[in-house]
């Protein structure tokens, strides 16, 4: 999925602006960091628009299983999928499953946002790359906490190995989170040319969210359709808002690597710089 998006924004983002020129020499960008800015009033509703769709999509999903699906087969297997574990748990498993649990616990994954954001800036001095990386984990996180405030459904009815400020089990938000790391994959797959670099980036994608996912089930923390939702939240937050910035990055003619893997640069016509 991250692999597939990567090339179409990339695809999108071939196209030759009228107001800026591309240097393809691989030098310093020349453009002010404000001018590559790209979020407007067009892209905050339209993120907004994402945020209550999702929202209430969600709801939905979790509202079912809260009640109408309350004692289906799905939610009885949820419960079995969580005994199943517990007389498996071990003191290295529960270990691991804590050091899985906190890759993208609350605090973790904000620092390793805002760490690779400032990173990316720094290297490509435009806000493309940045936002690409930062504004699903927001929209995803604005999701997760309205949907599991208004769902409160309650964790699987097995013993704990943490606690958790928040009290509900639907979604599962550190799943959600797992999967948003994934717009790295796609900065990566913008810039990096190397097939092991990529293939790298792609590994880490697939296992963080699997090692988090089966993590919060063996610790008693999520059922598995929480899981499973949390995944897809995650993925939906991450594809469309994805898009959402790259049409922006478009429409104001701004452009991301193309041949040879060389970054392209702003350099707003006129401006001398040749």
């Amino acid at each position: 999925m991250p692999t597939n998006l990567a090339l179409t924004s990339r695809r999108r983002l071939m196209h030759h602006g009228e107001g800026y020129a591309g240097a393809m020499d691989g030098t310093r960008p020349h453009a002010r960091l404000r001018d590559t800015w790209i979020l407007g009033r067009r892209e905050v509703l339209t993120l907004m628009g994402v945020y209550v769709l999702f929202t209430g999509v969600w709801f939905a999903i979790g509202w079912s299983l809260r009640h109408p699906l309350a004692h289906s087969s799905i939610v009885r297997t949820d419960q079995h999928i969580s005994e199943w574990f517990v007389p498996r748990r071990t003191p290295r498993l529960n270990s691991l499953s804590y050091a899985g649990s906190m890759m993208s616990d609350t605090v973790v994954k904000i620092a390793i946002t805002a760490l690779v954001c400032l990173l990316v800036l720094i290297v490509f001095k435009r806000w493309l790359e940045p936002l690409v990386i930062a504004v699903p984990l927001v929209i995803e996180a604005s999701c997760f906490i309205t949907v599991t405030t208004l769902v409160d459904r309650p964790r699987p009815n097995v013993p704990r190995l943490e606690t958790s400020p928040v009290g509900s089990s639907f979604p599962s938000g550190h799943v959600a989170a797992a999967v948003v790391y994934s717009a790295i994959i796609v900065v990566v797959f913008w810039h990096a040319r190397r097939a092991w670099i990529r293939a790298v980036a792609v590994a880490l994608g697939v296992i963080v969210p699997i090692c988090v996912g089966v993590s919060r089930v063996y610790r008693g923390m999520h059922f598995f359709t929480d899981v499973v939702f949390g995944a897809l939240l995650g993925g939906a937050c991450l594809i469309v808002c994805t898009l959402v910035l790259v049409h922006a990055a478009e429409r104001r003619h701004l452009r991301t690597p193309v041949d040879g893997g060389k970054p392209v640069h702003l350099v707003p016509v006129g401006s001398g710089v040749r």
